[in-house]
This record gives C-alpha cells, structure tokens and sequence, in this order.
C-alpha cells in the first residue's frame, strides 16, 4: 500500500497513552522522520482520526523554532498517525530528574527553557490558540540543549472562539488553570500562562509544585484559591532566582486569569529585561546598605507637566544630579537607624513592610530628611523627579514609555496589593536606568504643594523648588494602590508632612560633587 511503500525501516523509539513512536525513513524525501501512531483501538473511531487531522492542520499553522513541526497524516497498514520530524534529545520531565541536585549549577538553563516555552507561546497566542496540555511530558530539549526547547503535542489544541462549545475538562490535573477545571467553556490563552507558571515553579524549586497546583482536585474537587503571597517564592528553593523572577512566577500563578500577566507576549518581553542573581553572594553585602547606587542625570532643558487632558506645562532648565536608581530600601534604612539611634518607623520589622529589599514605608517627610543628610544627599525637588523620570525624551506618559500599563511593568492598581521589592520590575525601568519611578510607593519630594496645576512660573525656570513653612509635600510616582494614571511621569499628589503610609516612602538625589 502507498504508505508502506513510502516509510520503511519502522524502530520504535517510544509510547504513551497515545500510542507508539516510529523513527521510519521517507523514502519521498530522503530523510528519516517520526510516526506518531493513534492506538488500534482509537483508529476506528471518527472523532479520533479527525482530531489528529486536526493537530496536522494546528501545527503546520504554528512554524516556530520552539515548536516541533507536524508535516502530514499518517494512513496506511500500520493505522493512523502523524508525520513529524525525527527529534533527538530528551523530555524536560527527564532532563529536571536528571538535573535535580544540579539547581544552582543549571539555574541559567532553566531560565532558558522558560524564555524559550514563553516565546512558543508567544506564537500559539498570536494564532487565537489555546494549547491547554502544556506540561514537562510535552516538552523536548534537541540534543539535550536548553536552547532549544520545543513543544511537540498539539493533540488537545484548540481555538479561543471554539471554547464555548467546550463542555469536558481536558488537560493534566498538575498543570492545568482553575478555570480549565471549573469552567472549560471559558478557557483562553491566560490558561496557558497559568501552566507555564507551574512549570517555572518546577523548574526552579527541585520540582515541587506550588501550593495552588491542581495535582490533588481532579475528582470532583474545588479548585484551591490559593493567595499568591502565601505561596513560597522559588528563591526560597534557588538562590539565583533575582525578585523580578520571584514575582512574574507568582503572578502567573494567579487564581483569576485577569491577575496574572495579560499574554506571552508582555510575558516575553518582561522575561528579556531579567537576569539571575549570582548565588555566590546573596548573603553578602546587605548590611553595608548606605551605599546608594546611583545614576548621574545630565544637565538641560524639558517641559514639566503635560498638555494632554487640557493639562499646563512649562519649560524649565534644570542643572545635573545624580539620583538613585531605587526607593530606599529597608535594609538601607535600618543601617540608619544602627549608625545614629534615630527613631524607627511603625512596622519596620513587619513580615511583608520590613522585607529587607522592599521600600521602606511610615516615614514622615521628616524621618525621609533626616535619612537623607545622614547619607550625604537630599530629596528631589518635584522638577528633579519629573525631568529624572522623563529622561530626555519628550513627553512620555510613564517612565518606561509611552507603552500602556501592564503588570510586568510596575506595582500599580493593586497589581500585587502591597510592596515588592524594588527591583521587581525590570520592564519598567527608564532610558537612565532607574526603577519603581511608577508604582510600589509614591515618593516624598523636597517641595510644598502650591495648589497649581504645576510649579508656579513666578518661581523661576532654573532648578525650581516651592518652599512655605506650612502645607502639604509633593509626593511623586503613584504607589501599589495607585490609579494607573498616578504612575505617569506628570501625575501630582501632596500628602501632610507628618502622614505615615505603607504606600510612601522615597529615593534620594545628589550633586555631582557629593561622593556616594
């Protein structure tokens, strides 16, 4: 028969609850290739044959380096089957075995495989498809190499738009979302993020799973609204893991799909901004905290405020400075308080406010001055913060651009309900380098607020600063609880000078001469 003419040479190299694997030389094309063969029983049954001509049609949709291309039906005297390439290498389930006690040494390639499975689902998504049964099983390195990372089942794939019409639960309990297993006809690309995400937890934690997996609800059970603070970070299992890492896994494993981040491909490019941490000195270091690490901003001329909305703006001249890249910390600001006996702020040792690299909170404009002299700086004044956040460019809305507000980028509107850590988001750093300028806590500046729209021209267009001996202080950058329009480089607010919030803290300035 023709498909017995054309493959010979028929090795199995494998089998599952599909069927078996051959390795079968196409004598067509000269090469080698796999046959995926359906189970003889499965053969006879129509929805079974379709949904694997089905799988040929996805994939050869989905032409992606990290995707293992299908080529074509197999049917012939040995059943039916798909036709794909013949990949050498091994499971991710088997290379983490392999790789368990090897955490730290193969931390760089587990970022890898992560980069690698987020970029293929980058591409499923752009295709409105919804993979539903990603899992370690399904995943291949060729050769072994991290690098290159493949998906190579798409038997359970579908479309976005089919899935109200979906009325079973598909997937595997471990991986698969809540809403794959509470409300199937519901089910988009966000459940995919939700698998990835306890891949990535896998792959970083000696492969335990997270503590809202579904391992344990497939027979009728609820699924678990787990809240993600309280689930361990994967830094607790791998110390290379940097706090961004911490908290884009964590994200992913949201409850609601509209809390996790919105596609792979925001997830993508927020995954590009991290890197790991060298495990050799994460212990080290955090006591000598007064050492601010800073970036030097250029002296020139920018337009403070902004005209859209009907908002005033007006040109000022500013000279250079320095300013630190993060909010001090509280780890930094406990150093304070060791060196000069200095009062300590309400909750500096709280389980989540007193985490070493979270922003300090409850400090008056007073407590953030008196840090500031001690360390040899100052706070900005409101025109050093908004020309420092607008880095040189023109009128971008936030910091990082004129890119909407996406939860990879800061720590806004309740995107995670309380502080992270200040270099937990990377994607939303500025053209200077610095972070958290939107979101996490908003940011005591020197000025009093004058009630204008923006500082008064009768002040001066070089370096401004509005004193009074009374009133309310700017505060600058929007906090975690913030209004996504309170993180955009314009946006004013003052609060008392006494107020004592979990939601402001502050970062401090420099003149070029003053050492740091």
């Amino acid at each position: 028969m023709p498909g017995e003419e054309r493959y010979t040479n028929w090795k199995e190299i494998g089998k599952g609850g599909f069927g078996e694997v051959y390795s079968v030389f196409d004598t067509i094309l000269k090469r080698d290739v796999a046959v995926k063969l359906l189970k003889k029983e499965r053969c006879a049954d129509p929805a079974s044959v379709a949904a694997l001509h089905r799988e040929v049609v996805i994939s050869r949709d989905l032409r992606h380096e990290n995707i293992c291309p299908i080529h074509d039906v197999y049917e012939g005297p040995r059943g039916v089957g798909t036709v794909m390439d013949l990949i050498q290498g091994i499971e991710l389930k088997k290379w983490q075995k392999q790789n368990r006690h090897r955490l730290l040494e193969t931390a760089q390639d587990r970022l890898t495989i992560f980069k690698k499975l987020s970029a293929a689902l980058t591409k499923i998504q752009e295709k409105k498809l919804v993979h539903r049964d990603l899992k370690p099983d399904n995943v291949f390195l060729l050769d072994g190499d991290p690098s290159r990372t493949v998906i190579i089942d798409f038997g359970t794939a579908m479309f976005e738009h089919e899935a109200k019409n979906q009325k079973y639960v598909i997937g595997t309990p471990s991986y698969m979302s809540p809403e794959q297993r509470e409300t199937p006809d519901k089910v988009d690309g966000r459940s995919d993020l939700f698998t990835l995400g306890v891949i990535a937890y896998e792959l970083f934690s000696h492969g335990v799973k997270p503590t809202d997996s579904l391992k344990k609800t497939y027979a009728g059970k609820t699924p678990p609204k787990i809240d993600p603070a309280s689930i361990p970070y994967p830094s607790s299992f791998c110390a290379a893991v940097p706090s961004a890492l911490d908290q884009v896994i964590i994200k992913l494993l949201s409850y609601h799909p509209q809390e996790r981040i919105g596609s792979a491909e925001e997830l993508t490019k927020v995954l590009d901004c991290i890197s790991l941490s060298d495990p050799r000195f994460a212990d080290h270091g955090k006591d000598q905290s007064q050492k601010q690490e800073v970036v030097s901003i250029p002296g020139g001329t920018f337009t403070m405020g902004s005209n859209k909305g009907g908002g005033i703006t007006m040109k000022v001249h500013m000279s250079g400075f320095r300013m630190a890249i993060y909010p001090v910390r509280v780890r930094e600001y406990k150093a304070f308080i060791q060196a000069t006996g200095y009062s300590e702020p309400p909750y500096l040792n709280h389980p989540i406010h007193g985490k070493p690299d979270h922003p300090v909170v409850f400090v008056t404009h007073a407590d953030a001055l008196a840090y500031a002299q001690w360390a040899g700086g100052n706070l900005p004044t409101e025109a050093q913060w908004e020309y420092a956040a607008k880095a040189g460019r023109k009128q971008p809305l936030f910091p990082w651009g004129d890119e909407p507000f996406s939860p990879g980028r800061a720590n806004l509107y309740n995107e995670s309900e309380v502080t992270t850590p200040v270099d937990a988001h990377p994607a939303g750093e500025n053209p200077y380098g610095i972070n958290d300028m939107s979101g996490n806590v908003w940011e005591w500046c020197r000025d009093t607020w004058n009630g204008k729209p923006h500082i008064g021209t009768d002040l001066g267009d070089q370096d401004p600063l509005y004193k009074a001996s009374t009133g309310d202080k700017i505060i600058r950058g929007g906090a975690f609880d913030s209004a996504i329009s309170q993180g955009q480089c314009a946006s004013r607010h003052h609060a008392p000078p006494d107020k004592r919030s979990r939601s402001i803290g502050f970062r401090l300035v420099f003149t070029e001469e003053t050492p740091t």
